[in-house]
């Protein structure tokens, strides 16, 4: 039988200490435009979140894209501190 190639997974995977979130926004008390980084790993005992965004550059482009990297989520930090 062929592989159509479709494939759906869920946006969440939860147990009684971690939540991982995928490709969804972070939401704060204010507006903050870009953040939506790619994984979102959350600790409910200790409360708190680590927030992952990935790329994979070329070697060349490393420094160019962490530069950008900083600059895209500059203002989500400045708000979730």
């Amino acid at each position: 039988m062929a592989d159509t190639g479709t494939h759906t997974c869920p946006s969440q995977c939860m147990n009684r200490k971690m939540l991982v979130l995928w490709n969804q926004a972070v939401h704060t008390n204010r507006e903050v435009t870009k953040c939506g980084p790619d994984i979102i790993i959350k600790n409910k005992k200790k409360k708190t979140c680590i927030l992952i965004d990935v790329a994979v550059p070329a070697d060349r482009n490393v420094m160019k894209k962490e530069t950008e990297k900083e600059l895209k989520y500059k203002s989500l930090c400045t708000e979730i501190q």
